[in-house]
């Protein structure tokens, strides 16, 4: 995926189902965990009811409508914003919580009643970045030597022969954590690992 191709577009100020799947997603603290696709959308069908309830029953969520929806995010709508952890876990990257942060205004003002107040996640992340920095990867990346793969994968929680899901995953964290933190260097970082990797392993785009 190329940088171009990631979602830039404000969201519509009218309701449509894949705004409001993005929006669901992010309620459902996906911009910091992997979050259940049947949560999201019945967190989806609570926020817009009458765009994804039945027909004839708009007292219940219709799974095609919602399941159509997170079809469209992914492929053509949002593309960049929502990461496929796995086959029924999905979170925002860090692209996609900057886009919802970004446009936050917008999305309450069309799905939601009250302003959205951000669950206490500094410390989380203030955590993570203090963890990343004194990592032997991180120490490397500063002072050389270049990045080693085993050293790198143990900064990142994961191990060398983890799948590039895992990886970009476990990367897209260290970007999040960098714009919560306002850490441009850690951001750098990021993306220097990010082409280690893209030279390193097979079949990373």
């Amino acid at each position: 995926m190329t940088e171009s191709s990631i979602r830039i577009a404000p969201p519509s100020t009218e309701a449509n189902n894949q705004d409001v799947f993005v929006w669901a997603l992010y309620l459902l603290g996906g911009a910091d965990r992997d979050v259940d696709v049947e949560d999201v959308y019945l967190k989806s069908f609570e926020l817009a009811p009458a765009r994804l309830g039945w027909r004839t029953r708009p007292d219940i969520p219709d799974y095609k409508k919602t399941s159509k929806a997170l079809q469209s995010v992914e492929a053509t709508t949002h593309v960049g914003l929502v990461h496929k952890v796995g086959q029924h876990t999905r979170r925002l990257t860090a692209d996609g919580a900057a886009w919802v942060e970004r446009y936050k205004d917008i999305l309450e003002g069309t799905y939601s009643s009250v302003k959205v107040v951000p669950g206490a996640r500094n410390s989380q992340h203030e955590r993570s970045r203090r963890a990343i920095r004194a990592s032997k990867s991180f120490e490397g990346w500063i002072n050389g030597p270049p990045f080693s793969l085993e050293q790198l994968a143990d900064s990142l929680d994961c191990n060398p022969a983890s799948s590039k899901k895992v990886w970009t995953s476990r990367l897209d964290g260290v970007r999040r954590t960098a714009d919560v933190t306002s850490d441009s260097e850690l951001e750098n970082f990021a993306s220097a690992a990010a082409e280690f990797l893209r030279e390193r392993m097979d079949n990373w785009a």
